[in-house]
């Protein structure tokens, strides 16, 4: 096989918001890896389900297929796990899905894994290792080249002076990073996954144009910097019904100043959950995924509505979201705007015990 510094290389970043346009190691990385051809699709606060996303999305639009995806999603994933939004089968099955595309399509897949600061002590049982472990586990059974972790960059265990913030890293360490990498892609040979037996996807995704729709809604096309496609806008009194079957696992939506709080349903049961993001005193607008931590089975009948009785709606249970902060619009005034919903279709125990007889073949 061979080495990257023979041709120039597609790469494909895929990762949060250390993988951001101005501030993140990626925008040293492009510097850096001048005699590449980079493409940024950063996401941040969407963990490694959106990176899932992304590559179907890819697949749909019959789009050029990478050389190489830089996949940076574990930091997200780790602040999703403590928040308790995702857990570990739906964490695997992601990366499995991730895995399972670059090995069809021989492209060449490191996992950069870069993590939040510790909030205590390193801890063998803490999510935050349970996540490292996920990673590592199926890079290594994948034949990957092995996690890239933030100590490995530094030489050193993390530190509080290599963040800005709890989230985020200094310059210097961002730096860091893309000097790092850009010398294991001179240096390193870094092989496409192998293929652990057969795979179906563990996800589906049913975008707004499949939606049907009553009261105030429209159909809107956003374009932006790091997102493009169609949203379902609901306005209060407005709903919608999803087609689809499997677990409930997240929904894109758009956050905004006008977002607001929201109802799902699906038969006798109903959630609440709210719009607007942290991230919103950052940035004007920003695409994230919210996801479900409640088991929500659908069948062709999820419901994604505005309701305009506040104290019903407030009345109900609620599902938080990682970020999650107050409306600032009047109730009445708050919209929802959503581009699709992710369905979490795991394989029968029949697949599965199938997927694990071929790997021993």
């Amino acid at each position: 096989m061979s080495r990257f510094q023979d041709i120039g290389m597609n790469i494909l970043l895929l990762g949060g918001s250390n993988t951001g346009l101005q501030d993140g190691w990626a925008a040293h990385f492009q510097e850096l890896a001048f005699e590449h051809n980079v493409t940024n699709q950063f996401l941040g606060a969407t963990g490694s389900l959106f990176g899932v996303l992304r590559l179907l999305k890819s697949k749909q639009e019959d789009a050029p297929r990478p050389d190489l995806v830089i996949f940076e999603y574990m930091l997200n994933d780790i602040l999703l796990m403590r928040a308790g939004c995702i857990r570990t089968p739906i964490l695997e099955d992601a990366l499995l899905d991730v895995v399972a595309f670059c090995s069809l399509h021989r492209i060449r897949l490191l996992f950069l894994c870069l993590r939040p600061q510790r909030p205590g002590p390193a801890n063998a049982f803490s999510s935050d290792d349970r996540v490292e472990r996920t990673y590592a586990r199926i890079a290594r059974e994948h034949a990957m080249f092995p996690c890239v972790f933030s100590s490995e960059l530094l030489g050193e265990a993390e530190r509080p002076e290599h963040y800005r913030d709890p989230n985020h890293f200094t310059v210097d360490m961002s730096r860091r990073a893309a000097t790092f990498l850009v010398a294991t892609l001179r240096d390193k040979t870094i092989p496409a996954p192998l293929a652990r037996g057969r795979r179906e996807s563990a996800f589906s995704y049913v975008d707004a144009t499949k939606a049907s729709f009553r009261g105030p809604c429209r159909l809107v096309t956003v374009r932006s910097t790091v997102f493009d496609g169609p949203f379902l806008e609901i306005s209060r009194s407005g709903a919608s019904i999803w087609p689809g079957r499997g677990r409930l696992a997240a929904i894109l939506i758009r956050s905004t100043p006008q977002g607001g709080y929201y109802r799902i349903r699906v038969g006798s049961r109903s959630l609440r959950k709210c719009a607007p993001s942290e991230m919103l005193s950052l940035i004007r607008k920003l695409v994230t995924l919210h996801y479900l931590s409640r088991k929500l089975i659908v069948d062709a009948d999820l419901e994604l509505a505005m309701p305009s009785e506040e104290p019903a709606l407030m009345a109900l249970g609620e599902d938080r979201s990682l970020l999650q902060t107050t409306p600032t619009e009047p109730f009445d005034d708050q919209v929802l705007e959503v581009n699709g919903i992710v369905l979490w279709t795991r394989p029968s125990l029949l697949r599965r015990c199938l997927a694990l007889f071929d790997r021993f073949r």
